[in-house]
């Protein structure tokens, strides 16, 4: 299901989504900018199947919602948190508890940097798609994603990297 763009969204219309449950498999609410951890939270505890999740451009969504997530959605397999406010903190947890995900886009998320992408190619070797444009990646981090993820492909803009 996507409603994304629907700029009118909030948390309660994610619960009453969210009542769909275990039904709901792909999720979609990218650029709905009043969606935060509460109705995150919710998905979470009622959608526990989900395996695509994209909440791109929900700059309320932080690190408690990947908590969430990582504890109730380890069947999780395609993330999409670009320009939402998540850590390093928030991808190990991903990383520890949802190690089948095969594509995850943190495009933009301005406080990630290498340690948070090495905690992802460490424990998610799986992993086919990766996208870290405009994010605070050395070299370093690029290199291990490589080294663990053999066939990952990586989506950045930092000239240095081939």
């Amino acid at each position: 299901m996507s409603i994304s763009d629907c700029i009118l969204v909030t948390d309660f219309g994610i619960y009453e989504l969210a009542k769909l449950g275990s039904n709901l498999r792909y999720l979609s609410v990218a650029k709905c900018d009043q969606i935060s951890d509460a109705g995150i939270k919710q998905i979470a505890r009622h959608c526990y199947k989900l395996r695509y999740l994209n909440v791109r451009g929900c700059e309320a969504v932080s690190d408690h919602s990947m908590e969430l997530l990582a504890r109730s959605c380890s069947r999780l397999r395609a993330l999409d948190i670009g320009k939402c406010d998540v850590t390093d903190s928030g991808l190990r947890l991903l990383s520890e508890h949802c190690p089948n995900l095969k594509k995850l886009s943190v495009k933009s998320c301005d406080l990630i940097t290498d340690q948070g992408i090495q905690s992802i190619a460490f424990y998610c070797r799986g992993l086919q798609q990766l996208n870290i444009q405009d994010c605070n990646i050395t070299l370093d981090g690029y290199r291990t994603v490589k080294k663990f993820c053999k066939r990952c492909i990586i989506e950045h803009t930092n000239p240095g990297f081939y």
